[in-house]
């Protein structure tokens, strides 16, 4: 019976639905890769838990010193649950088992430190790696002895991520039998019950806001000295006073210090591997030439990394004097979105926000008004959320061509603050009514 096949069969002897391909949501290093799934389970799954049951399978392309390219293609049996009551404390987190493909980073590439696993000698080969300003004690509490020895314990090509509160747990090629499929999922749900009790645990004991995890790109000492130097009107857009940034940035000594730095690195760099023309040149006298040459790398590298910072500076440091600016004058504050994440972890916004506004709420109350993205794909999102345990009232987030205005924001706060209220009020109602 091929692989489909058997995946189908599980579906119907746990009267689940079936489907031959689908999506999953592309949280992670594994699930951002571009692969397709080949079949898919979705409902309450063995162990209780409810997600997505799939085989998964991406390729990508290698080349040697040759130039000879050669396909590879990695094929995934995945369980896919929610754990949005993790994003706070545990943004990214991944383990990889001695004999699995999976990375072990859970997706968060360049902000990830080490876990230790002690010196199990089971556990020679894995890889697990968490998000780096995650809270030591709260990972020492989920790493407890018990959990590393059911990781020993486990097949060596089990692996798993969690990125912001999407748990994937999978193992390598496509399992065919029912048993291990099953097993699969009580896996799947073992991890999703453990590390959701964790993060319950914090909101249960009130250390919330004490384990909450730390952005480690938080603080921008330039931002603030370009947000403090530079006097804007209130922009109307997020993107309303880019240009005013942009030539601010590009009048910085330091800024193409900086970008000369970069470029002579990168020229010195690839003078390794092209180190034959610097040494001809050299043997033969050619001094003139050869500094001409370094001299126009340097250059051409200095040009395109000063623009790309200008751009890219200019447009965060602009985007950010808009929130600043929108936040003061609805009289709220900017509240640090993990932290956030964390004291309303039982509300369970199933999405990390990349802005958390604080305070009084049109119509009446308090609340967090949380954004993620910018309205320019169908991902991004806005929400109000009313209290540490919610309700929470969301939509998708649309913005114009010009990026999101004060307009914008002012829409969808009346809107989602109104639906707040109204949750707010029929759960009052409800809990009445209560015999």
């Amino acid at each position: 019976m091929s692989p489909p096949g058997s995946l189908e069969a599980f579906a119907k002897a746990h009267d689940l639905p079936f489907r031959g391909g689908g999506t999953l949501p592309e949280h992670g290093n594994l699930l951002s890769r571009g692969g397709r799934v080949e079949g898919l389970v979705e409902g309450e799954l063995p162990g209780g838990v409810q997600g997505a049951l799939a085989y998964y399978t991406y390729t990508y392309e290698t080349t040697d010193s040759d130039g000879h390219s050669e396909t590879h293609t990695r094929r995934f049996t995945v369980v896919v649950t929610s754990v949005p009551q993790s994003i706070g404390f545990m943004p990214s987190l991944g383990f990889s088992g001695a004999d699995s493909e999976m990375s072990g980073t859970g997706g968060g590439v360049g902000e990830v430190v080490k876990v230790d696993l002690g010196d199990d000698a089971r556990l020679k080969g894995a890889r697990c790696y968490r998000y780096e300003g995650a809270s030591e004690m709260w990972t020492r509490r989920l790493f407890s002895p018990a959990l590393v020895d059911w990781l020993a314990r486990s097949e060596p090509d089990l692996g798993f991520e969690l990125f912001d509160g999407v748990l994937t747990t999978g193992r390598d090629s496509l399992l065919t039998s029912a048993d291990a499929l099953t097993t699969l999922c009580e896996e799947a749900a073992h991890l999703t019950t453990l590390i959701a009790a964790e993060a319950d645990q914090g909101t249960d004991t009130g250390t919330a806001a004490g384990n909450a995890a730390k952005d480690p790109k938080a603080a921008d000492p330039r931002m603030e000295a370009a947000l403090h130097s530079v006097a804007v009107a209130p922009p109307g857009s997020v993107g309303g006073a880019e240009k005013i940034f942009r030539g601010h940035v590009a009048r910085s000594p330091g800024t193409l210090l900086r970008a000369l730095s970069y470029a002579v690195v990168i020229t010195l760099v690839l003078n390794i591997p092209g180190a034959a023309i610097p040494i001809v040149l050299g043997v033969a006298g050619a001094w003139g030439i050869l500094a001409a040459i370094e001299g126009a790398l340097v250059a051409i590298f200095t040009f395109f990394i000063f623009r790309k910072s200008v751009r890219e500076s200019g447009r965060k440091y602009a985007a950010e004097a808009f929130w600043r600016s929108y936040a003061q004058t609805r009289g709220m504050r900017l509240e640090e979105p993990l932290h956030f994440s964390a004291t309303h972890a039982e509300a369970k916004l199933p999405w990390r926000p990349d802005r958390v506004l604080a305070g009084p709420l049109p119509g009446g109350g308090e609340g967090c008004f949380c954004v993620s993205g910018d309205g320019s794909k169908r991902s991004d999102r806005v929400a109000v959320v009313t209290g540490p345990a919610g309700p929470v009232a969301e939509s998708e987030l649309e913005a114009e061509p010009q990026g999101l205005t004060t307009k914008d924001l002012d829409t969808y706060l009346e809107q989602l603050a109104g639906e707040a209220r109204s949750l707010q009020a029929g759960a009052g109602a409800g809990a009445r009514t209560l015999p």
